[in-house]
């Protein structure tokens, strides 16, 4: 690490001692998360909301079986494993990904010539461009998120002639148009996430904040948007002595926060503008909706008194017959917990569990029929009742208000306090769990 990058970290991030100190950081933090909050229900709360009725009100039944019918042609299948796919089951991801990377270039095209011409960007055009940049039922954002995340976890999803010549185009390439720092899967994602199974260290740590709570969200909001920066994962990489990831996030950091803005307001004709449309309001809308969508993810938490460990079953949440899913996306318990299943051995995975003790015994943390986001908002809010409706429960044996009463203690569950994290990340953090990416 240079010596100027460990001076700016060293500052950034030392522990905070005094009380006043404490609380004078907490309420920059709220205030962060207010302004993310504001910000996406601002410009991107439309989109993400409208396009997502859109398709349940009508879209779904015009454009899915055009979709299904070219989706399952033998020659898209073939061309695609042959050419792009080491394996058969990733075939099923090519047609979205051609038509999410189609429409992305496409508009952002439409508008970088409007901006040449013309000199500025109406509001229609950019509500316009937020719209296909989200897409039907969140189609184009999810793929793009999806697609990303498979890259980072698959270094093998992509035949060497293809792999060669684009790369991990998701994660390092389309997805800097939707708030990705390039490398960030392939290094924070992995060796910080799921190395520590979402644990205290990991810098999209939940567990020291309620997760019912609006005032902690807002905490959380600004947590999650020093990680999609890229800056707390590198802190991290950097206390824990971890050179080749800080180095390889370090270079993606570089593309996304120096090398993109200046192309993009030299191909713009130096627009701050259009640079903020295209650039930055995607970065904030992602790193707001990962942090919603996060409170679903790992909402409830409960700890073996024995091991002091998050039990996996219920720190992570299962989705089954979701809305929204997207390539199994909505199962994120066997995503921490067994990442090697593929998304269409998901159902008999899930059967599986289902029919085991643990799930059983635990009360796992599964739900069925809603999406992720949805589950997100009801946590957030506290709707424990429709929440234990949606609960799938594989005991047989709770009543709905025990159901309620289990689901709200749960999401209220701490490992550690907000305090006491703060100060860990400060320095070189000791896993309370480890899982081994190598």
């Amino acid at each position: 690490m240079h010596f100027f990058e460990k001076i700016y970290l060293d500052r950034l991030f030392q522990p905070r001692q005094s009380v006043k100190e404490a609380a004078a950081a907490t309420s920059w933090r709220v205030l962060i998360g207010v302004i993310l909050t504001i910000n996406f229900l601002a410009f991107w709360g439309l989109p993400i909301f409208g396009m997502g009725q859109l398709w349940k009100l009508g879209v779904r039944q015009l454009v899915a079986p055009v979709f299904d019918l070219v989706d399952r042609n033998s020659l898209v299948r073939a061309f695609s494993h042959k050419f792009i796919y080491r394996s058969k089951d990733s075939t099923d991801f090519f047609l979205p990904s051609l038509l999410t990377i189609l429409s992305i270039l496409g508009s952002f095209a439409f508008l970088l010539w409007y901006q040449l011409r013309h000199g500025s960007l109406p509001w229609a055009l950019i509500l316009a461009y937020n719209c296909i940049w989200v897409g039907f039922g969140g189609r184009a954002m999810g793929t793009a998120y999806t697609m990303a995340h498979k890259e980072g976890h698959s270094p093998r999803l992509y035949r060497r002639g293809i792999h060669a010549v684009l790369g991990n185009i998701f994660e390092n390439g389309i997805g800097i148009l939707y708030g990705n720092v390039p490398n960030n899967f392939t290094t924070s994602h992995i060796q910080i996430h799921h190395r520590l199974n979402g644990g205290p260290g990991d810098t999209f740590f939940l567990w020291d904040l309620e997760r019912c709570s609006l005032h902690d969200f807002m905490i959380y909001c600004h947590r999650v948007l020093m990680h999609t920066t890229g800056v707390s994962s590198l802190k991290y990489f950097a206390l824990n002595d971890k050179p080749k990831l800080y180095q390889k996030l370090f270079q993606g950091f570089v593309t996304y926060w120096v090398y993109t803005p200046l192309v993009l307001l030299a191909v713009s004709n130096f627009s701050p503008s259009f640079v903020w449309w295209t650039f930055v309001e995607p970065h904030l809308c992602m790193s707001f909706f990962l942090g919603l969508i996060n409170i679903g993810f790992h909402a409830f938490l409960e700890i073996d008194p024995k091991t002091k460990v998050p039990y996996d079953c219920i720190c992570s949440t299962t989705i089954i017959d979701g809305e929204d899913d997207s390539f199994g996306e909505d199962d994120h318990m066997t995503h921490h917990n067994a990442p090697q299943v593929s998304h269409r051995d998901l159902g008999d995975y899930q059967a599986k569990q289902a029919a085991g003790r643990e799930w059983k015994h635990l009360h796992a943390s599964v739900f069925r029929g809603v999406s992720i986001v949805e589950l997100s908002i009801l946590v957030l809010i506290g709707q424990w009742d429709r929440l234990a409706d949606l609960y799938v429960d594989y005991s047989g044996k709770l009543f709905k208000p025990e159901i309620m009463a289990m689901l709200e203690k749960r999401a209220k569950v701490k490992q550690v306090g907000f305090q006491e994290y703060i100060t860990m990340t400060a320095g070189p953090i000791k896993p309370v769990t480890e899982k081994k990416f190598d």
